[in-house]
């Protein structure tokens, strides 16, 4: 199985009859107003953001059933993963494409910068690095 494409955006569409994706308000740049005096502790701040991370992937062997396992971590501008899941899914015979579609329910922010999501295929017993996506996330300080 090869990863094709993959993109950060707040929804999308397939239509039932054509089978053809729409990909809705792509991400690649956040812009968020804090008050600084609401922010917590640990200066990580919430974004309620419902956000979709769509994959392409080809697949080489049709003739069989295949598993696609992969991971994606999402990474703040200092290299900390501030989180990450997994998935696995069954593909059925005679495939010869997949696409996923993952809802993300809101992400946290370190500070200013450029953050990362990462998604990693795994082939065997390892995980190996297929994409990255760039999130750049703009924090302004509403001091009142």
């Amino acid at each position: 199985m090869k990863h094709v494409w993959s993109i950060i955006c707040e929804k999308s569409s397939i239509d039932f009859e054509t089978n053809i994706l729409s990909l809705l308000n792509c991400v690649e740049e956040m812009k968020l107003v804090i008050d600084k005096t609401q922010m917590s502790e640990n200066k990580k701040i919430d974004i309620p953001a419902n956000l979709q991370l769509v994959n392409f992937w080809t697949i080489e062997n049709t003739k069989k059933e295949n598993t696609l396992d992969f991971k994606c971590e999402f990474i703040d501008p200092l290299g900390n993963t501030l989180n990450q899941f997994e998935k696995n899914f069954k593909i059925k015979k005679d495939s010869s494409r997949f696409r996923t579609r993952i809802n993300i329910k809101g992400i946290t922010a370190t500070e200013n910068g450029r953050y990362y999501f990462k998604i990693w295929q795994k082939k065997g017993t390892k995980f190996n690095l297929v994409a990255e996506l760039p999130l750049d996330i703009n924090i302004l300080y509403n001091i009142k």
